[in-house]
């Protein structure tokens, strides 16, 4: 298993996971369309829910922040397919003409024509297989699945202007084990430290609650996407101390970094009991 990323085209992964778990307030770093294949995913904003059981597809705006719950089924397992779209792409399409209405935060494909799924599978292998495919190709792909989308109802609206902290968020996924100081932001940003933490602070983030949601989100992601064992995904994301990085994923999560592949015996719903990335004044699929 892996986490593609294919620079300006898109990003795509498979996740596996055991036990039934919920992660909360899961910020949204791109469109995304998470494809179900086993166990059922539910995801909730207040007081909306959305149910996507094996067989269905749900498409996942940009910056929107879900609690989201992977169950697995008869199995033991939840498995996914996700494909992460650039806000280029999804800019360009949303100015075509089209049957599908906008929609703000998520939109469920119930059962999927074959033929979203075999653009489903052509994205990947675009997205997977890069020296084999040329970025016309691949962009047109993205957007024949874009369209399938649309046919079915639904449209990924225009993407908003990044807010500040989304900027900052950018940045630090992009290099989550870089060993980060406000300083060094504040000159990739080209502004001072006071308008660094006002700005982040306007957005009920601070420098270290957002770069350390980033580097848990992605080590999630990581859990359910590789084969890397929790030493080298907590090096890959910064920790040179694997107990640290333990402590700070279950501090975020809930639970232990263990859990997502099924190292615990399973049961009721495994979460966190508060939403910690926000509840000091400061979460991909």
């Amino acid at each position: 298993m892996n986490i593609a990323i294919r620079p300006d085209i898109g990003a795509s992964a498979r996740i596996v996971q055991y036990n039934r778990l919920r992660y909360s307030n899961i910020t949204i770093n791109r469109p995304v369309l998470i494809l179900v294949e086993g166990g059922t995913k539910i995801l909730r904003r207040g007081d909306e829910e959305w149910i996507v059981p094996a067989g269905g597809c749900i498409a996942l705006a940009q910056g929107e922040v879900f609690d989201v719950i992977n169950a697995s089924d008869g199995t033991g397992l939840y498995e996914a397919r996700w494909i992460a779209f650039e806000p280029d792409t999804v800019a360009a399409f949303s100015n075509q003409p089209g049957k599908g209405a906008p929609f703000e935060r998520a939109f469920i494909i119930h059962r999927p024509h074959q033929g979203f799924h075999h653009a489903f599978a052509d994205c990947t292998q675009a997205i997977v297989e890069p020296g084999s495919i040329p970025d016309e190709i691949a962009r047109h792909r993205l957007g024949e699945l874009l369209l399938w989308l649309d046919l079915a109802g639904g449209r990924f609206a225009a993407p908003r202007p990044a807010s500040f902290s989304a900027r900052v968020r950018d940045l630090f996924s992009a290099n989550p084990q870089a060993d980060w100081a406000s300083a060094h932001l504040c000159d990739t940003l080209g502004v001072s430290e006071a308008t660094l933490r006002r700005k982040l602070a306007a957005e009920d983030w601070s420098f270290q609650t957002l770069l350390i949601d980033v580097r848990m989100s992605t080590a999630m992601q990581l859990l359910q996407s590789t084969d890397l064992s929790i030493l080298r995904i907590a090096e890959a994301i910064g920790y040179e101390s694997q107990s640290r990085f333990a402590a700070r994923f279950r501090a975020r999560f809930g639970f232990a970094p263990s859990a997502i592949r099924g190292h615990i015996r399973p049961g009721p719903e495994i979460s966190a009991s508060s939403s910690p990335s926000r509840q000091t004044g400061c979460p991909s699929p």
